[in-house]
């Protein structure tokens, strides 16, 4: 899986540069690894060996552990009863949809940067579940709207 870096100087989108720390590989003879790619041409984009392909994989893993723990707190927490809060209130069905779908776009980052099997195995499954509930959600308020239509 591949991850992709946005916002690059022209040198870094060529992967002539750096993507953390911008150093310019043909005036400085600096070990480099690939990382990734950038977005628009799908070309490799490089980082220094060290110390910046280190952080890149160290900032990956620090995401993954937080929202390990983010998931733990949310299991750990009772749910609020939906009906209770209102058709749009932040506890209710479209607040939870809500917060489904940005832990969604949070494992999509994390899985475009992680490499380690466990971890991957760890984000598929907190994707399933959190794309078993936003479907959920979806469907209740779908339900809910259809009736006030009619």
């Amino acid at each position: 899986m591949e991850r992709y870096f946005w916002h690059l100087s022209g040198l870094q989108a060529d992967g002539i540069a750096c993507v953390v720390c911008g150093a310019n590989y043909l005036k400085m003879r600096i070990p480099s690894v690939e990382v990734g790619k950038e977005p628009n041409n799908k070309g490799p984009v490089y980082a220094c060996a060290d110390p910046c392909a280190g952080r890149i994989a160290k900032e990956a893993d620090r995401m993954a552990r937080e929202m390990r723990e983010a998931v733990a707190e949310v299991s750990a927490a009772p749910e609020a009863a939906p009906e209770d809060a209102g058709f749009l209130g932040g506890d209710g069905h479209f607040g939870s949809l809500l917060r489904d779908l940005r832990s969604l776009v949070g494992t999509e980052a994390l899985l475009a940067t992680s490499d380690d099997i466990p971890t991957i195995r760890f984000l598929l499954d907190l994707t399933a579940r959190h794309a078993e509930s936003a479907r959920q959600h979806a469907q209740q308020l779908l339900e809910r709207t259809r009736d006030g239509d009619e």
